[in-house]
């Protein structure tokens, strides 16, 4: 059901990035350059295919999948490509272990956050404001997309499924809304949430790994975020991108 509303965003960034960059120099393209970047870059290439198929052939879990990740980096890193040492895996294992103490702080006021909001069901009651002034269809996507953009901008993604995916279902299929699609725009609207403060995470991840300020973040991403809202509209708005493969 994901395919093509991912592909919807694909296009949509695409359609962007060409457009930004418009003005820079182009180049031919060089097949011998390509055929050696190939050359170089097939264990990299690899890499997401022996995790997304372990994945999704179910022999892996996703947790799962980041130890076997780890390990199939060192296995490339010392024995095929010959270019990590000693020294430099204990460097590289300092430098993680470092942005793991500065993130974790970071995610636990994020989470913390979370506990707070469901304690004291501040999504259920408003759910029940937002269900209580609805009365078509179209008010209701309008009202729950930005209920999910608000939501999405202080919960984490796997909390906010939890808790308000039990709630909001029947309330979408009563208003004739088919499970699956309304899966796809949920899920659409919390991913914008982690590139959207306070508690995006993955601002907050990107401002700890390149060490540049939030704000200066938050001002990088605004056209992503427009773009994201534009795909969920279109998504929103045409089911069949969402149930046109099932």
């Amino acid at each position: 059901a994901g395919i093509m509303p991912g592909m919807v965003l694909i296009t949509l960034m695409t359609a962007y990035a060409i457009w930004a960059n418009r003005h820079q120099p182009a180049q031919k393209m060089d097949w011998t350059e390509l055929r050696s970047a190939l050359r170089e870059g097939i264990w990299a290439a690899i890499f997401p295919v022996i995790l997304l198929g372990g994945i999704y052939s179910g022999y892996y879990s996703p947790t799962e999948s980041a130890a076997i990740a780890l390990v199939y980096a060192l296995v490339v890193e010392f024995f095929v490509h010959r270019e990590m040492t000693r020294g430099k895996y204990f460097n590289v294992v300092t430098e993680t272990a470092k942005l793991g103490g500065a993130l974790f702080p970071l995610i636990a006021v994020a989470l913390s956050l979370n506990l707070v909001l469901t304690e004291y069901r501040v999504p259920a009651q408003m759910v029940d404001l937002v269900s209580a002034w609805i009365d078509s269809p179209i008010a209701f996507l309008v009202v729950i997309n930005l209920l999910l953009l608000a939501v999405g901008a202080f919960m984490t993604t796997n909390e906010a499924i939890l808790i308000l995916g039990p709630i909001l279902m029947p309330v979408a299929q009563a208003y004739g809304f088919h499970p699956v699609h309304f899966g796809i725009i949920m899920i659409v609207n919390l991913e914008i949430g982690y590139l959207t403060p306070p508690v995006g995470m993955n601002l907050m991840v990107a401002m700890v790994t390149f060490k540049q300020k939030f704000n200066e973040l938050v001002m990088s991403v605004l056209p992503y975020i427009a773009i994201m809202v534009l795909g969920l509209i279109i998504i929103s708005v045409v089911p069949w991108l969402s149930l046109g493969l099932l």
